[in-house]
């Protein structure tokens, strides 16, 4: 059986293995993070961590839009480190058989963040591939806008 965390970006839903997640907030503030790379936001704090925010709208060829008080904030764990996703709603968890994920890579394209897509009564949901969210060149920009914000460079 696979847990997942199922969320939406307008009104289209997504998927998280609920073991990459760490935790679900609301929207707080963002604070902009200089000489990041454009797909993150800016930085958060979480009890004394510094979280980057990362703009997966972006990442998934969708329109920008305004923050809303409802929006969540979506802690995963990736490779690397910690990173809050922002999204929509988050709609709940839910638990499925492995053998209903079908693995996208090479099959649908357009799709290499996603490692499977499932079908639910509303349709095809794209699980998404937390560490291949931000590629290398995007990591390390990251890693030196973080070390400069705290005082690193």
């Amino acid at each position: 059986m696979v847990d997942l965390l199922l969320f939406t970006l307008d009104d289209r839903s997504y998927a998280l293995r609920l073991e990459r997640v760490a935790r679900v907030a609301p929207l707080v503030d963002i604070t902009p993070l200089p000489a990041a790379p454009a797909i993150v936001l800016g930085v958060i704090d979480v009890a004394g961590d510094i979280l980057p925010v990362l703009d997966i709208r972006q990442r998934f060829d969708l329109p920008p839009r305004r923050q809303r008080l409802e929006d969540a904030l979506v802690m995963v764990r990736t490779g690397q480190r910690l990173v809050a996703l922002l999204v929509d709603h988050v709609t709940g968890t839910i638990q499925l058989p492995a053998a209903s994920l079908v693995p996208v890579e090479g099959v649908v394209p357009g799709t290499r963040y996603f490692d499977s897509v499932t079908r639910l009564p509303d349709g095809p949901v794209f699980i998404h591939d937390v560490d291949r969210f931000l590629s290398l060149t995007e990591a390390a920009a990251l890693d030196d806008s973080l070390g400069r914000q705290r005082g690193d460079a």
